[in-house]
């Protein structure tokens, strides 16, 4: 029998042989590397696999703790030191129970040290298993990725702590007069710059209980706390924030919208500002709008092989409807921007209506609705085909009579383009003919359908491959069987046959995160003539789920494994923004 446990099973399961095992033992010893380590650097087995194995072996629960995020308090719980020195983290607590994750949990050292100092703190420990590659980006956080402003002066992330202590001197003026000192307007353009450089789309100033006000900033899709600010600078922040967007400085009561700009590095920066009222304080959040995050063309944007031809096809149509589907911030808008980009010529007249308008594009007639005007998108729609359009963009169909209208515009002789909030490509049919659009009037104008959700891109400088586990290789593959215009062989080792996924391992570039931009994932359905049959019909979804595998299309599942084997995004990604 050979020694090593976790080499001992493996030879049981038949993944090598006595032979195989006796010399990766040999190679291990003269490399001066324990038995796991050569496993995962010559990629002989997976981390997870090493993980789930450990998890038997030692009767440990797995962490699942990949880009989590941990509150500065849980984490200091271990000091740094035994945290690295043991390779663990503290990741949860509930209540009195302290969850630890240990990338090795046959080190009885590590549990004893763990177990001794949470004793010390009133606390009981449950312990997990986690792949050490987890746990080492976990460990990044004690260098202040997370810690508060005042606990991480000299960390590039926490910037704001010298206009703080300044805005603090200040703060005892009346409101009106705080807004304009230098103090506070610094402090409000120190951490905006700050959003912008990290690429955020999003920030949220947020005031909490425990006299302190929370700063988030959403990157990638993904909402991270940078810093706490004290509490009773809150009002003032939010004051000066909105005498930049020209909103009413008194009035608290009731939510108010306005827009600002700003400079950063020599760019104008749009910023979309929303206030709420809560309890004693409001909330802001502010998005980003930066030219220079802007992508316009649609493999850029995720856009590839059949479905991509397949929508420059359909575009060279002098009219009919195209729809986007997909949540809110799934990226909708964008992809009309591409198609827009791709139609916009000096000989044609194109009119948008959007609430609200996120970039000016030259070249396009933009138009901001206004409903609490009566200006919505189907009055609006009414004026736009009085102004001779060619391309009518209406940012959303919320109601039937947005619907109609866009339905009628199509059938006149325009190419319209729109938004629908459904879960799949296939679900546009159903949700517009539940919102009173006539079947035989859809079946005439329905051009394309694009579903789509948005991953984030793993980071260029950090990425690494990986071999699936085996249940997972199985499940990949027999969701991918049949898809026409992707070889699965490309993707298999051609020696051992296994798949390679990608990760990245967290680095400076990425603030340790792993990634970097995000990218579609995305299923086409196009107006077939039997789609066409298929509505006027109207016979079900399981004839048009028919009609949409008979036309080649990809589910949005499908694409996302590709986008995961071809190294650009994860399959955690994939699985996080499909599932329902």
């Amino acid at each position: 029998m050979i020694s090593d446990k976790i080499l001992n099973f493996f030879v049981k399961q038949g993944r090598f042989s006595e032979e195989s095992a006796q010399e990766i033992l040999k190679q291990a010893e003269k490399q001066g590397l324990s038995v796991e380590e050569y496993l995962l650097s010559n990629s002989l087995v997976s981390e997870d696999e090493i993980t789930n194995l450990k998890s038997q072996l030692f009767n440990v629960p797995v962490a699942d703790i990949y880009n989590l995020t941990i509150p500065l308090s849980i984490l200091k719980i271990i000091p740094q030191q035994v945290a690295e020195n043991y390779n663990l983290v503290a990741f949860d607590k509930k209540d009195n129970l302290l969850k630890v994750a240990l990338s090795d949990p046959a080190n009885f050292k590590a549990r004893e040290a763990v177990t001794f100092l949470a004793k010390d703190k009133g606390l009981e420990v449950e312990f997990y298993v986690a792949p050490k590659s987890a746990i080492d980006k976990l460990l990044v956080q004690y260098k202040g990725l997370r810690a508060t402003v005042k606990e991480a002066v000299s960390e590039a992330e926490a910037r704001f702590a010298k206009q703080i202590k300044q805005a603090e001197e200040v703060v005892g003026e009346g409101l009106e007069k705080v807004v304009e000192l230098t103090p506070i307007a610094r402090l409000v353009n120190s951490f905006l710059t700050d959003a912008v450089e990290h690429r955020a789309s999003d920030v949220h100033i947020e005031p909490l209980i425990d006299k302190k006000t929370r700063i988030r900033y959403r990157i990638d899709g993904i909402l991270r706390e940078i810093s706490d600010i004290p509490l009773h600078l809150h009002s003032a922040i939010v004051a000066r924030i909105k005498v930049m967007a020209n909103l009413k400085l008194d009035e608290t009561r009731i939510p108010q919208d306005g827009r600002a700009r700003i400079e950063v590095k020599g760019r104008k920066v749009d910023l979309r500002i929303s206030t709420l009222p809560l309890l004693d304080n409001e909330k802001v959040v502010i998005r980003i709008l930066d030219p220079s995050q802007r992508i316009f063309n649609l493999e850029d944007l995720g856009f590839w092989g059949k479905g991509l031809d397949s929508l420059r096809e359909e575009l060279k149509k002098p009219h009919g409807l195209f729809l986007v589907t997909g949540p809110t911030g799934s990226g909708k808008t964008t992809t009309l921007y591409a198609i827009l980009k791709i139609l916009n010529k000096i000989g044609v007249n194109i009119v948008s209506l959007e609430d609200p308008i996120e970039y000016y594009i030259e070249g396009i007639n933009q138009s901001q609705i206004k409903p609490h005007l009566g200006y919505t998108f189907a009055t609006g729609l009414r004026s736009v085909v009085r102004q001779d359009p060619d391309v009518i963009m209406v940012g959303e169909i919320r109601d039937s009579e947005t619907a109609e209208l866009a339905i009628h515009a199509a059938l006149t002789g325009h190419i319209v383009l729109s938004t629908l909030h459904t879960n799949d490509a296939i679900g546009a049919v159903p949700r517009l003919i539940d919102m009173g659009v006539e079947p035989f009037l859809l079946s005439s104008c329905l051009n394309f359908v694009i579903a789509q959700r948005l991953v984030r891109k793993i980071c260029p400088k950090c990425k690494e491959k990986y071999v699936v586990d085996k249940s997972i290789a199985e499940h990949i593959e027999n969701s991918l069987k049949g898809v026409k215009d992707f070889n699965l062989n490309d993707y298999k080792d051609k020696k051992t046959g296994n798949f390679y996924l990608y990760r990245g391992k967290g680095c400076s570039y990425c603030n340790q995160q792993g990634y970097v931009g995000r990218l579609a994932i995305f299923e086409v359905l196009r107006g077939t003539d039997n789609l066409r049959e298929i509505i006027t019909s109207k016979l079900g979804l399981e004839e048009i789920e028919k009609e949409a595998f008979n036309q080649g299309m990809k589910t949005m599942l499908q694409d996302g494994f590709i986008k995961a084997l071809k190294g650009l995004t994860t399959l955690e990604e994939v699985l996080r923004v499909t599932k329902e």
